[in-house]
């Protein structure tokens, strides 16, 4: 982590799970490389935390799933190409959710509210949905209790708005609520409408500030 933890344990009522790059590991560049072998290069609209673009249309519900394949066919001269060929290699931007970090969201919902607020799009989420939160006999809403999508709100982080219905959609007070997220914009973000945030690792090293049962203890 490059900050110093700023946050009251015990104080924490809830939290609230960043999916990207947070539970389910990321690789920009097997994604990079299947559209490579369509003949499409992707890496200009894919940044380190938010997509720019065609991309950022689709995950902000300004397009739909045909609508974003219509969008990439046009935007790179490619009409030959099938929804089903760039669906399939925007899937690869998604690997798994290590089932260490299924357990302690298990054992952490015993005894936290626990949220889902995601930049994502249709396709990811789906991927979310039917794959990585099957565990165990554990489907979706075993993890979580509410899920706040970017492209069901029409709105991304770390835009002040998302934050916003957040904070309306939840039982508690922004105070009582922790925001993990890889994204040190999306913290600050969220710390402006007074939720407590920790910027963590991609790797999972988030793990640590939890003990055995699943209670957060900070560093």
């Amino acid at each position: 982590m490059g900050e110093k933890l700023q946050v009251n344990p015990r104080e924490v009522r809830a939290l609230l799970f960043d999916f990207g790059g947070v539970l389910v590991d990321l690789d920009k560049e097997r994604c990079f490389r299947a559209f490579d072998e369509l003949g499409i290069d992707l890496r200009p609209f894919i940044g380190t935390y938010k997509q720019s673009g065609v991309l950022s249309a689709f995950e902000s519900g300004q397009a739909n799933t045909h609508e974003f394949c219509s969008a990439i066919r046009s935007t790179f001269a490619k009409p030959e190409l099938t929804d089903e060929m760039i669906l399939s290699a925007w899937e690869q931007f998604l690997m798994d959710v290590p089932e260490n970090r299924l357990r302690l969201l298990l054992k952490a919902k015993h005894h936290y509210h626990l949220s889902l607020l995601s930049n994502t799009n249709p396709v990811h989420w789906a991927l979310g949905r039917e794959r990585y939160f099957r565990y165990d006999g554990h489907e979706v809403p075993d993890f979580f209790d509410e899920i706040f999508l970017s492209y069901e709100l029409g709105v991304e982080k770390p835009s002040p708005l998302i934050f916003e219905k957040v904070r309306d959609g939840l039982p508690f007070a922004p105070g009582e609520v922790l925001f993990l997220d890889d994204s040190p914009v999306n913290c600050a973000a969220a710390r402006a409408l007074g939720f407590q945030a920790v910027e963590v690792k991609k790797d999972g090293e988030w793990l640590k500030f939890f003990d055995e049962s699943g209670i957060f203890i900070g560093e």
